[in-house]
């Protein structure tokens, strides 16, 4: 029987008090099958690609108003997105230059339904998590170490997600190597965060989307869904 916890994550209300506007979501899911490829999700990747090519193909990036919004978002946080581009930004760009990331089944699950939304999604090992999970704000100097192995410290006021022992990601660093997808990963908590300005169907359509991914691609059961 799977269990975790109380099986949730939590959205300090700080969060939204700094940030109006900023929306959570996270899918807990269960039975996992790491694997690099399945054919289903290589062929969802080219269609995905093609319709984001016909879509915004002649378009000027950086004029489209989801951009604008993470631009504006990671630049509250301190940090500078001309030098380290928002993940959703950065994947739009990579699939219309036929260079998308691939990671394995799962992870490229949750880059499509970024890519697919303009919502961020990132996903984590649960087995490695301690205690409860919650998005909340950086308060101090932290250090953590990315699935690069770059060690790094999220400004104060930057929206992170952690444990009760550590930072698993910072909004604009990234995740964190002590709670990545191997292919040992069975369970995973799938964490959603837009940016201020993208509304909540955008959430919504992204968390419908990744499930179903995770569900299909993956051999996946979901144990439970929420926005918050």
């Amino acid at each position: 029987m799977f269990n975790w916890g109380s099986e949730k994550m939590r959205l300090d209300p700080k969060v939204r008090e700094k940030y109006p506007g900023f929306i959570a979501g996270y899918a807990i899911v269960s039975g996992i099958t790491v694997e690099q490829t399945v054919e289903g999700l290589v062929e969802k990747k080219h269609q995905i690609f093609s319709d984001l090519k016909t879509k915004y193909g002649s378009t000027n990036i950086t004029e489209l108003s989801e951009v604008r919004a993470y631009r504006s978002f990671f630049r509250a946080m301190g940090a500078d997105p001309s030098s380290y581009k928002p993940a959703p930004e950065y994947l739009l760009r990579r699939a219309l230059d036929d260079r998308f990331p691939h990671i394995n089944n799962l992870v490229d699950s949750c880059l499509l339904a970024t890519v697919e939304n303009w919502v961020s999604v990132g996903v984590y090992d649960i087995e490695r998590i301690r205690g409860e999970a919650r998005t909340t704000l950086a308060t101090k100097m932290e250090s953590f170490e990315l699935i690069d192995g770059r060690k790094l410290s999220p400004k104060p006021d930057e929206v992170i997600l952690r444990d009760d022992q550590k930072i698993l990601a910072a909004y604009t660093l990234g995740d964190a190597k002590a709670t990545m997808v191997t292919q040992k990963t069975s369970n995973a908590l799938i964490v959603l965060w837009n940016a201020p300005g993208v509304e909540k169907n955008m959430v919504e359509a992204a968390l419908s989307s990744v499930t179903t991914y995770a569900r299909r691609y993956c051999g996946g059961h979901l144990e439970k869904s929420e926005i918050l």
